[in-house]
């Protein structure tokens, strides 16, 4: 009688771990699959934002984000090699962090930079930064247009936002 009733309380036990141990596996699965969901819908939109001074020499700035799906290494060499090719038109790179995927640059009268974090193996975010006084102009154009510069020479597709 014992023997039985260890062997019934053994098989209790068994099923209560195989359905938490279930249970558990069922879980991981739908989050994954909600965090590829939510990545398929940011992957490629170019959100912004900016902000003026209400004062006439006061300070604003400008950024642009996206998140690539492109290994941050690839993404940082494409946006480095677009600044350098940029030189002829007055861009000039004032730092550079391979080991940060960060590069710094000016135009001359305005100071911008570029951050690239890896997110996974195939995975990055770019973000762009402008920096201004009230006397320049407003660099929001120049920022949105350089993630999709860098976007269209990786042939990833990208888009503004919808504000």
């Amino acid at each position: 009688m014992k023997q039985i009733l260890l062997v019934k309380r053994g098989a209790r036990v068994r099923g209560t771990v195989l359905a938490t141990v279930s249970v558990v596996a069922l879980s991981a699965v739908i989050d994954a699959q909600a965090a590829i969901f939510v990545a398929r819908r940011v992957l490629g939109r170019v959100e912004t934002m900016s902000q003026q001074s209400t004062q006439k020499d006061g300070v604003g700035y400008d950024s642009a984000a996206v998140m690539l799906e492109a290994p941050a290494k690839q993404v940082y060499a494409t946006a480095l090699n677009a600044l350098r090719r940029a030189q002829a038109q007055g861009i000039s790179i004032t730092r550079e962090d391979d080991t940060a995927l960060m590069v710094q640059f000016t135009n001359g009268q305005q100071i911008a930079g570029i951050k690239i974090s890896q997110l996974g193996d195939k995975l990055s975010h770019m973000l762009i930064t402008s920096a201004h006084t009230g006397s320049q102009p407003n660099a929001a154009a120049l920022v949105s247009d350089s993630v999709l510069r860098v976007c269209r020479e990786m042939n990833v597709e990208c888009s503004p936002a919808r504000q």
